[in-house]
């Protein structure tokens, strides 16, 4: 029996009476547990909610085609975030988190930092310790970051200026250009950025946990912070979400 500590990202009904949830572990990335009863049964209702974070004892088993399956034996609720659940924006913008992690979802160790980043989102989220809006930017930019997508924000990529009044990010090659250096084409696709903006992506993509969610931003760059990201997200993952457009139009 394997012991892990997860947050359910996803619900799913199997058949009429079952079903199986989509669960974020530091120990094995994204996994899928099958849970019998788990449509009726009130054992593990509360601890198997979305949104949930829960210590889950699993029974793992191997298919014929040496494939793992996971079925929930035991859970026990950790931290259910309450408040996400009675707010609509709230709760989308919750949704449209564990979306990008799903799209992204490997199974496999080395979650720690994943793992962190979206339990510190909801905590923030769930307390409003944090604009809604420049929430999302800080886990829109951070998680592409921490699965292996931080572009070069150190320096130019031709000259190595730290920074400029103007400077430009590729989103093609995922580096930063000074204004002098940057050879823009009929098919460029750039972000061009301040002293400003580009402090604030930097302090993003770079900064330890124990800061990353402890800056205010105003509400000119908190647009420019959003298109920037939103973009990043678009380019990097080709895929429309569902979720965001939603909580844009809420």
């Amino acid at each position: 029996m394997l012991t892990v500590r997860g947050l359910i990202l996803k619900e799913k009904n199997i058949g009429e009476i079952s079903k199986s949830v989509s669960v974020i572990t530091a120990e094995r990335g994204v996994i899928d547990i099958f849970i019998r009863g788990g449509q009726k049964s009130v054992k593990n209702a509360a601890s198997t909610q979305l949104f949930t974070y829960s210590k889950l004892c699993i029974d793992e088993k191997r298919t014929a085609s040496g494939q793992t399956e996971y079925y929930l034996n035991s859970s026990e609720l950790l931290s259910s975030f309450p408040n996400i659940r009675l707010d609509i924006k709230k709760t989308a913008l919750a949704a449209y988190f564990s979306e990008l992690i799903l799209y992204t979802r490997t199974e496999e160790a080395g979650y720690h930092d994943v793992m962190r980043l979206i339990l510190n989102s909801l905590y923030f989220l769930d307390n409003d310790k944090m604009k809604m809006d420049l929430l999302k930017c800080v886990f829109e930019f951070r998680l592409p970051c921490e699965i292996g997508l931080r572009p070069d924000l150190v320096g130019c990529a031709v000259c190595y200026k730290y920074k400029d009044d103007k400077m430009h990010f590729d989103f093609r090659d995922n580096k930063l250009y000074c204004d002098e250096c940057y050879m823009t084409d009929e098919n460029s696709i750039q972000a061009v950025m301040d002293k400003t903006l580009l402090y604030t992506v930097r302090f993003i993509a770079l900064s330890e946990f124990e800061k990353l969610f402890y800056f205010r931003l105003s509400e000119r760059y908190l647009r420019k912070l959003t298109e920037f990201t939103e973009s990043f997200i678009a380019f990097n993952f080709k895929s429309r979400f569902r979720t965001l457009e939603y909580y844009k139009s809420i």
